[in-house]
């Protein structure tokens, strides 16, 4: 019987361990040094983290460019199993909130896709002017809707890498790709698909013009004013004109972009002379997860053990390879896949 104990014991103590070390990955790490910058653009004052690897002289950095909705610079602390692997590979990080969100002032429904852009290309400039970055190679981290923002950031600043994780190219067809594949998860018929999705582009088309999306809000800005006033967003002519080393990641089980316009656009658009590594990862979501276990469109879909699993897994979350070949682009802007 003792030694049974003993085994049992012994077994809870390797789980437990294991529980700590992956849970330890959603708190930042004292492994990096930690520095609160805030910073003004337009009427918004903006506050975020910069995370330095320690005993590193000019370490490269890379700017969080977030996706939609309400973001934390950490949303929600999701990122912090990539931030902390990164700042461990010698990489500093640098990420604030939204506008309106956490200690940020202002209104991020307020701001379109050129906005988002100057913000961004404003908080490049920030951190060039801080004395321990001054030779440092910076560049751009992006998700989802930042597929709207960095290339256009690209026209106003100069960083020295880019990456883009399921990087969306065109509001209307990101809208009717995701309605199919939410219909798709609902058990809903081929030609019940194609026909929401032919009902959705007229709906579209009449709704939002020009004209409509480039009206002011009428007070305060709504999440429908938000999404009228970026209406048109497409990515193609700010694509044409990049010239930084570009790393666009697209998971092949993609729910919300469609990842094959992505490969496709970015391929065809990107001038020839521009250094790039684009690739389709199979068995990978949006947000470059393992599809085999966390195929949602929204993290609010998740039930509350796979919520749990994803806490217990932490960087071994993603999708193999993910994370050093990320890393591995940031460092040397060499293609790892």
């Amino acid at each position: 019987m003792g030694k049974y104990l003993s085994a049992f014991l012994a077994i809870v103590i390797i789980l437990t361990s294991i529980a700590f070390i992956r849970l330890s990955e959603f708190e930042i790490s004292d492994y990096g040094q930690q520095r609160i910058i805030s910073f003004k653009h337009h009427q918004d004052v903006l506050q975020g983290t910069l995370i330095l690897p320690p005993n590193q002289i000019s370490p490269p950095v890379v700017i969080l460019v977030h996706g939609d909705g309400p973001q934390d610079r950490w949303s929600d602390n999701g990122y912090l199993p990539l931030v902390n692997y990164l700042v461990s590979q010698g990489i500093a990080v640098f990420s604030w909130d939204k506008p309106g969100v956490g200690a940020s002032t202002g209104n991020w429904l307020a701001q379109n896709m050129p906005d988002r852009a100057d913000e961004a290309a404003f908080a490049l400039q920030i951190l060039k002017e801080q004395p321990e970055l001054k030779r440092s190679h910076i560049g751009y981290l992006g998700f989802s809707q930042a597929g709207w923002v960095i290339p256009k950031v690209t026209q106003l600043a100069t960083p020295d890498f880019i990456i883009l994780a399921g990087a969306a190219i065109n509001w209307r067809n990101q809208g009717i790709y995701y309605t199919g594949q939410r219909l798709n998860s609902e058990g809903r018929s081929f030609a019940d698909i194609e026909e929401a999705k032919k009902r959705e582009a007229i709906i579209f088309d009449k709704q939002f013009t020009k004209g409509v999306a480039a009206r002011p809000c009428a007070s305060r800005c709504t999440r429908q004013d938000f999404e009228r006033r970026n209406s048109l967003a497409d990515a193609t002519q700010d694509i044409s004109k990049i010239h930084t080393p570009v790393f666009i990641l697209m998971g092949k089980d993609d729910r919300n972009v469609n990842p094959d316009e992505t490969i496709d656009v970015w391929s065809k658009t990107l001038p020839t002379e521009t250094s790039r590594c684009i690739v389709l990862i199979p068995k990978t979501t949006h947000g470059l997860l393992r599809s085999t276990l966390f195929d949602y469109q929204l993290p609010s879909q998740w039930p509350i053990w796979k919520q749990g699993l994803f806490l217990l897994l932490g960087q071994y979350a993603y999708s193999p390879k993910v994370l050093n070949a990320i890393s591995g682009w940031i460092l040397t802007q060499q293609c790892k896949y």
